[in-house]
């Protein structure tokens, strides 16, 4: 017999990733990677919007698409890892031990190089959204700046203060008029708060001694709810109030009526 006839042939790769596959437990780990993506996508897509606050300015609305379409795409990411952690739990009764032919993950040159290429890709989008989100917000801040309302926020123990400096009013509840932009001047009589009215897409830090400035495009006319979002002390979870974005008819009834009683809030 020729010498060749007693070698072992070497598999190809094609072979080999052929024969993988067709395991069983990879086909039940695909399966599974399937179905935890649908699942998050479904999320994504239909369940997070009908979770989040009701959309009243643009900022809330990119804070939507945030969540919506970071979801979509790290859902496959996460459908795998789930996939796996799911099949490796409901065996993990068996107690066998691995095969000898097995390769760690950490040596397998194919699947470092996906996870690595996968993480690196969706690293950049993330920071590139970001970057694009935080220099659209800031040309748009400029450019409506002569034209946008001015609130001046004051955080203390524990409650929320508002002054309208062109309108000369003091209120403990915020209203806004739809359509158009507005400027929020926030500070702090002590200790550090978070500005956070919920439906305007808008968190912001309250220090002592130090302005913070957001800026906030109103769309749409509905009710607020202003919250603070930083541990402030015994009563920070009561420190909170409401408002509205109004129709600029409303918004005008409401500010004349605070004048009428001296500019200041009852």
């Amino acid at each position: 017999m020729a010498d060749h006839d007693n070698e072992t042939l070497t598999p190809t790769p094609g072979a080999r990733v052929a024969t993988f596959l067709n395991r069983k437990d990879v086909k039940q780990t695909v399966f599974l990677g399937i179905f935890f993506t649908a699942v998050f996508v479904v999320l994504g897509v239909w369940a997070y919007p009908k979770w989040m606050p009701v959309v009243l300015t643009k900022q809330m609305q990119a804070n939507e698409d945030i969540m919506i379409w970071f979801t979509v795409i790290s859902a496959p990411i996460a459908g795998v890892v789930l996939a796996i952690a799911t099949k490796s739990f409901l065996n993990m009764h068996r107690g066998n031990t691995p095969p000898e032919e097995g390769v760690a993950i950490r040596n397998n040159t194919p699947v470092v190089i996906v996870w690595t290429a996968t993480s690196v890709v969706f690293c950049i989008v993330a920071i590139v959204w970001g970057l694009v989100a935080l220099n659209t917000d800031s040309i748009a801040a400029a450019t409506d700046a002569p034209k946008s309302i001015v609130v001046d926020v004051t955080g203390s123990q524990w409650v929320w203060t508002f002054y309208y400096p062109q309108q000369n009013i003091h209120t403990h509840t915020l209203n806004l008029p739809v359509n158009q932009p507005v400027t929020f001047n926030v500070v702090s009589d002590d200790v550090n708060h978070s500005f956070w009215p919920v439906q305007l897409g808008v968190k912001i830090d309250a220090n002592r001694l130090v302005t913070t400035v957001a800026h906030a495009d109103p769309t749409a006319t509905g009710p607020l709810d202003i919250k603070c979002a930083e541990l402030c002390g015994l009563y920070h979870a009561y420190m909170e109030t409401n408002g509205a974005v109004q129709s600029s008819a409303d918004f005008n009834s409401w500010v004349s009526s605070i004048q009428a009683t001296g500019g200041v809030q009852e």
